[in-house]
C-alpha cells in the first residue's frame, strides 16, 4: 500500500493518507477517524485492538511512540542530518534559543529554529502552536530545513515534548539546561517529576563530540552530573570556577554590558538586551554556541548583533515619561526574576499587572500574589488566558498571596492596562506580566484578538504619548 501523506489532524487528511489516532487529554483520536477516511485515508494507526471502517488498521502500545518513529521514518530522519541544540528549563527557553541561533549564524551558515513564538525553517516563517510542536510537526519542519539547507537547528524542548515523544527520532548534539521552578504541575504532579521530564534531554545527546551545557547556579542541575556520558560545559552567572562566566556587568534600561570568560579567553560584549535575566541566558547561549563549534569571536558577533526577543521585557516607548516593558512571566520564580531585574534598572515606583492562566497549575496562584504584592509597590490582579474557568475563580486563587493591601483587581485585562497606565508617574516603571507576545486571550475555549503590547500602546496614546516606538523590535 503507497502512503503519500502522514496526518494526526483529521481536516489535514489527503488522498492515500495514514491517520494517527492520537489518544489525548481530551479528545480520542479514534473519533475523528470516520472523517479522516472521508477524506482519502487507507490507513489508520492507534492504541485499539481493531477498527473494522477502516481498510486498514493498525494496532499499536502507544500512538505517541508510533507516530514519533513513523513520521521520522517517512520523513528520511532529518533529525538526524542536521546539527540540533535543544534548550530546555522553566524560564529562558526561548530567548535563549533566539541568540543561539544568532550565534550560530555569526559563521553564515543557515540555521532552523523551533521556539515559543516561531517555527523558522530557513526560508518559511509560521507561527508556533506550541512551544515543542507534535512529533510529526516537528519532524516536517525538519524536513523543511533541510531542505531549505540549515546545516544546524535549535529547538525549545519542553517538559511535555520530552514525556510525550515529540522530539524523538532527534540526534542532539548539544542540550543547554536554562534554570528549573515550578510550573506544569498540573501535569507532572510533582518537582521530582517535572525535574526527571527535563533530564530526559540529556539521554538524547548523540555523537562523540557532543555537550551538556549545564547552569551550575542551579542545584538541581548539578544532580545530572554522573548520568550522562556526553563530554560538559558549565555556566555561571559569577562562579568563575565554572567553564563560561561573566564578571562586571553593567545593567541598563535597555541594554547590559558584561565581560565574558570562556576556555578561549575572555570579551566585552554589549547585549541590546536588558535585565539580569538576560545576561544570564547570554551566557547560556554563549556557553551552547561554544559546545556547538563556534569560536568566541563568533558568539561575541552572534551576542552583539541580536535585537530585542518580543514579548520578553520588551521596552514599549512612545515618549512617556516611565518606562513600559511586556514580558512573558508566568511562573513565580520567573516574575521576582523580571521584578528584579526591573528594579535594577529603573529607580522610581515599580507597578505590576499580572494574572495566572486557567486549567493550569492551581498551586502557584498564591505563590504568584506573594511575588508581586512583595517586590512591586503596586500590583492590579487581572485576567491571563482564564481558557475554561471562571476569571473570578482564578483570581479568588491568587488573593491567598496578595499582601500590604496594596493591590487592586481588575478582571478585565483591556479595562487593567488602561488603569496602570493612568496610575504611572515620571520615574515610575510599569510591567504588564503574562502574555508576553500572545495576541490572543483565550475565553472559554475561544481565542479573542488581544496583544498586551498593543494594548500599552493605545493605552499610552490615550494620555497624549504618542512619538516612535524606537524601543520595541521590527
Amino acid at each position: 500500500m503507497e502512503i503519500e501523506n502522514v496526518e494526526y489532524d483529521s481536516r489535514l487528511v489527503k488522498e492515500n493518507s495514514l491517520f494517527f489516532a492520537i489518544k489525548g487529554f481530551r479528545q480520542d483520536g479514534y473519533n475523528f477517524a470516520d472523517e479522516a477516511l472521508s477524506k482519502g485515508a487507507v490507513a489508520v494507526m492507534g492504541e485499539r485492538e481493531s477498527f473494522e471502517r477502516a481498510p486498514v488498521h493498525v494496532s499499536v502500545p502507544d500512538s505517541r511512540v508510533a507516530m514519533a518513529d513513523v513520521s521520522a521514518r517517512f520523513y528520511g530522519y532529518p533529525g538526524r542530518r542536521l546539527k540540533v541544540c535543544g534548550v530546555t528549563g522553566t524560564n529562558g527557553k526561548t530567548t535563549t534559543c533566539h541568540l543561539i541561533k544568532h550565534i550560530l549564524e555569526a559563521r553564515n551558515k543557515m540555521t532552523g529554529l523551533v521556539s515559543s513564538l516561531v517555527y523558522d525553517t530557513g526560508r518559511e516563517k509560521f507561527a508556533a502552536e506550541r512551544t515543542t510542536p507534535e512529533s510529526l510537526d516537528m519532524q516536517r519542519l525538519l524536513y523543511l530545513m533541510n531542505n531549505n539547507f540549515c546545516v544546524s537547528a535549535v529547538i525549545e524542548v519542553s517538559s511535555h515534548a520530552l514525556t510525550l515523544h515529540r522530539v524523538d527520532n532527534i540526534d542532539f548534539r548539544v542540550a543547554v539546561y536554562t534554570n528549573i521552578s515550578r510550573d506544569h504541575l498540573d501535569y507532572h504532579e510533582t518537582m521530582d517529576a517535572y525535574l526527571a521530564a527535563k533530564k530526559l534531554l540529556l539521554h538524547k545527546l548523540v555523537g562523540r563530540l557532543s555537550y551538556a551545557v549545564i547552569n551550575l547556579d542551579v542545584p538541581e542541575f548539578r544532580s545530572f552530573f554522573g548520568s550522562f556520558t556526553s563530554l560538559y560545559i558549565g555556566y555561571s552567572l559569577e562562579d568563575n570556577s565554572a567553564d563560561v562566566y561573566c564578571e562586571g556587568y553593567e545593567l541598563y534600561p535597555e541594554r547590559t554590558v558584561f565581560v565574558l570568560h570562556t576556555p578561549m579567553g575572555h570579551r566585552t560584549i554589549s547585549l541590546r538586551l536588558p535585565g539580569r535575566f538576560n545576561l544570564i541566558n547570554a551566557v547560556a547561549a554563549a556557553a551552547g554556541g561554544l559546545a556547538a563549534g563556534i569560536d568566541v569571536d563568533g558568539v561575541v558577533r552572534g551576542l552583539e548583533k541580536a535585537m530585542p526577543i518580543p514579548g520578553r521585557f520588551m521596552p514599549i516607548t512612545q515618549g512617556q515619561p516611565f518606562a513600559v516593558y511586556v514580558d512573558f512571566a508566568h511562573t513565580p520564580d520567573a516574575l521576582e526574576r523580571l521584578c528584579t531585574s526591573a528594579r535594577e534598572v529603573n529607580e522610581g515606583r515599580m507597578l505590576l499587572l499580572f494574572g495566572c492562566g486557567g486549567d493550569r497549575d492551581r498551586g502557584k496562584r498564591p505563590l504568584m500574589g506573594e511575588v508581586a504584592t512583595r517586590l512591586a509597590d503596586f500590583v492590579i490582579v487581572t485576567s491571563d488566558n482564564p481558557r475554561s474557568e471562571d476569571p473570578a475563580a482564578i483570581i479568588d486563587d491568587i488573593k491567598p498571596g496578595l499582601k500590604d493591601n496594596k493591590f487592586e483587581i481588575c478582571i478585565d485585562r483591556h479595562e487593567a492596562i488602561q488603569r496602570i497606565m493612568h496610575l504611572a508617574k515620571e520615574g515610575d516603571v510599569v510591567i504588564l506580566a503574562g502574555k508576553g507576545a500572545e495576541n490572543y486571550q483565550e475565553v472559554k475555549g475561544v481565542k479573542q484578538p488581544f496583544d498586551d503590547a498593543a494594548e500599552a500602546r493605545a493605552g499610552l496614546s490615550a494620555l497624549g504619548y504618542t512619538a516612535g516606538n524606537e524601543g520595541e523590535p521590527s
